[in-house]
């Protein structure tokens, strides 16, 4: 999934510099130009990634078990 990602957002980086070639205001150029400088950092940040949907699962966190305090009910005896 992550392999396919990094390679659609390049071809959508090849697309914005096609555009840019071929538009007819100047203002789009640099617009069009740093669209793709976005899509390709996108695409490094997908090559860089892992794909989590092959990873196995997470073993669940163990917790340590409760422990219960006992009250000692006071000495009846003592007290008198």
């Amino acid at each position: 999934m992550t392999r396919e990602q990094a390679e659609k957002y390049r071809r959508l980086a090849l697309e914005c510099r096609a555009m840019a070639r071929t538009v007819s205001t100047d203002q789009a150029r640099p617009d069009l130009t740093a669209m793709a400088e976005v899509w390709e950092c996108l695409a490094d940040q997908q090559d860089q990634s892992t794909d989590l949907s092959q990873k196995p699962p997470a073993p669940a966190a163990e917790q340590p078990p409760m422990q219960q305090q006992q009250q000692i009910p006071p000495d009846e005896d003592k007290k008198k």
